[in-house]
């Protein structure tokens, strides 16, 4: 028996060497084929993923195999043989051994938090959850019954076990989030049991275990879990049949950035959630094989422009006489339209989402302090304490420099307060504070500003500051309006918007404020949120949300003249 073992030893000793190379010469090969496929393919990608790992196993088993069979019979028996003159092989051996066993307590202590987990959680009794969970399982024609467990400092819905599975539901979800939001992301771990992740991820680390000493494995294995979370976003968002709703659920589980993944099983957290939103939002389309694509995109791309110059004047035209129809409809909108002198304008029917007046509604210009309804939004996503004191100091001032502020450093206010005046009267240094009041600091402020971009689906947006000092603060009317439309789901942000002023009590004395749209409040205008910006490259701009007419409209001036007196 020493024999057998000594033999598979120097057997696994000698393939070692070998399988370094193949494995990196399966490496190429998969990034090549990878190349080839579209970011959108996510199915295709996770194939040949598998199919590259499996790879890995079965030549590693091969060259084993196959250095145990050249073994001479000799070599099993007699460890004095000449074929034992050099140990190398044997101190591989044993080197690998030890590095699969820290691989394999690695998995283990997952294993043992997810047993952990399990004896913690309590069976999820709501009917009506337990009915909505049973409709979503019926539509992915699930035919094994899952269970539903709640789980306290649980941060992600996750899935556990393959033959009887489960899934397991963080407590402050069910209280604490949107139900249609927690719909969406219980249909994710839905697609992860239809697919049998759970179990391809005990494989995967089995291979991990087996061959944790090649990068190729943990970079396939890697890949596989990237493509098995957006197989299960494509799928659930297929199934809820609304891709935004998917991509605010996961906007919302990112704002926990302490939060860890879990160790052993498929989690919505999983992956890149700043590309997963993405992908929701705003699907890749380009072509896996850019190299032909290119000329027929550029012979298409002629075509469009001959015909856009045949066509241009009759659909301009056309476009013009329904902008003129629409405003006809709105004297006080249209009024005001035309007083902004603004260069881009947008009108939305706030209910249907049809666009009323569009001019270059689709391009990027800077946008000033309209910036800081995106900073009022992330700021109340991470759910904060709002009369917690927070203190103007240096750096508030600092980063304010060249922008409109009133209030003093070493002013104190709740902040509330300080969301009202960057809101209503677009106080710099308050806006700034609120960045820097963000759970974490400023540079979560701006990891959290970049996921509110992506799940809103801004095209064309990008934001440098919580302020909109920054001329790099930039948007499309088109984008605003999406930004408005999010912003009206935020009480807090619609009441302080059209609040008409404010004082706040100084050491000094009180400090006024007033709303810096003067249509606030003025009669014949019912304006339900509001926010204007002025700056020497932004021009002069205005959002807001209004009913006018008989609807509810979304207003986007960029560049203007003026503002309304």
């Amino acid at each position: 028996m020493s024999g057998l073992l000594l033999g598979g030893a120097w057997a696994l000793g000698t393939a070692l060497p070998a399988f370094l190379w193949q494995a990196l010469g399966i490496h190429c090969a998969m990034a090549a084929l990878l190349s080839l496929t579209r970011p959108r393919d996510a199915r295709l990608r996770y194939a040949l993923c598998c199919a590259g790992l499996l790879l890995c196993v079965a030549m590693f088993a091969a060259d084993v195999a196959h250095a145990y069979r050249a073994l001479p019979a000799a070599g099993l028996a007699d460890a004095a043989s000449p074929l034992w003159s050099g140990t190398w092989p044997l101190w591989c051996a044993m080197a690998w051994l030890g590095g699969a066993a820290l691989a394999a307590l690695r998995v283990w202590a997952g294993m043992a938090w997810l047993r952990r987990l399990l004896r913690a959680s309590q069976p999820w009794t709501d009917a009506a959850w337990q009915a909505r969970v049973a409709g979503l399982a019926r539509r992915m024609r699930l035919r094994r019954e899952v269970g539903l467990r709640l789980v306290r400092g649980l941060c992600t819905p996750m899935t556990a076990g393959w033959f009887k599975p489960v899934l397991l539901v963080p407590a402050n979800l069910v209280t604490g989030m949107p139900p249609d939001l927690l719909e969406a992301l219980l249909a994710h771990e839905l697609a992860h049991v239809r697919r049998h992740d759970y179990l391809v991820n005990l494989l995967q680390f089995a291979a991990e275990i087996l061959l944790f000493f090649h990068p190729t494995v943990w970079w396939l294995s890697r890949r596989i879990r990237i493509e098995r979370e957006r197989i299960a976003d494509d799928m659930a968002a297929a199934l809820i049949g609304q891709p935004r709703r998917l991509a605010l659920a996961l906007n919302a589980l990112s704002q926990d950035a302490d939060a860890a993944p879990a160790p052993v099983a498929p989690a919505a957290r999983d992956g890149d959630l700043l590309d997963r939103i993405r992908r929701l939002t705003r699907p890749d389309s380009l072509p896996a094989r850019r190299a032909v694509a290119m000329p027929a995109l550029a012979a298409m791309l002629a075509v469009a422009i001959a015909g856009a110059g045949v066509q241009a004047g009759p659909a301009d035209d056309g476009r013009a006489d329904a902008a003129r129809r629409a405003l006809a409809q709105l004297p006080g909108i249209d009024a005001l339209i035309q007083s902004s002198g603004a260069s881009h304008v947008l009108v939305l029917d706030a209910r249907s989402g049809d666009t009323l007046v569009g001019v270059a509604e689709n391009e990027a210009v800077p946008i000033a302090s309209l910036t800081k309804l995106m900073t009022a939004m992330v700021l109340l996503d991470a759910a904060p304490d709002l009369s917690q004191p927070v203190r103007i100091d240096e750096r508030d001032a600092e980063a304010a420099r060249g922008g409109a502020w009133q209030l003093p450093v070493g002013a104190v206010a709740p902040l509330d307060t300080m969301l009202k005046l960057a809101l209503m009267s677009s106080d710099n240094r308050a806006a700034h504070a609120l960045a820097r009041s963000y759970p974490g600091g400023e540079a979560a402020f701006a990891r959290a500003l970049r996921r509110k971009v992506a799940a809103l689906g801004l095209e064309h947006a990008r934001f440098e500051d919580a302020m909109g000092i920054s001329p790099s603060n930039r948007a499309s009317a088109a984008d605003i309006g999406r930004i408005v439309s999010a912003a009206t789901a935020y009480p807090q942000i619609a009441l302080d918007t059209t609040s008409l002023d404010e004082s706040v009590g100084m050491d000094a004395g009180a400090i006024q404020y007033r709303n810096t749209n003067p249509l606030v409040g003025r009669q014949g205008w019912d304006i339900r949120l509001s926010k204007t910006a002025t700056s020497a490259e932004a021009g002069r701009c205005l959002a807001m949300r209004v009913q006018a007419g008989g609807r509810e409209l979304t207003l986007v001036l960029l560049n203007g003249r003026a503002l309304p007196a």
